[in-house]
């Protein structure tokens, strides 16, 4: 799943120009970031959440969790990687 502190009419857009995703998008809207700041995710200073890729186990146990700064795209590689070793 992604997440993120957009609103849904966002996320359906931003979907749609990319030609739709294989995985649900869910919004973090309101409250704004609760579920982010949870991740510990939160960036106070730009309102919003610090990119991230988490793998989480069936009992919300976070087995995988790397941050990226904006414009760094995860390695897909290095999580499937981590995902088989589990």
């Amino acid at each position: 799943m992604g997440i993120s502190c957009d609103h849904v009419a966002a996320h359906r857009a931003w979907t749609t120009a990319m030609g739709g995703l294989p995985y649900p998008e869910l919004s973090d809207w309101h409250p704004k970031g609760q579920v982010t700041e949870s991740y510990g995710l939160w960036n106070e200073e730009r309102g919003a959440g610090t990119r991230a890729v988490m793998v989480v186990d069936k009992s919300g146990v976070i087995r995988f969790m790397e941050k990226y700064v904006p414009g760094t795209l995860p390695d897909p590689n290095e999580i499937l990687q981590f995902v088989k070793s589990l």
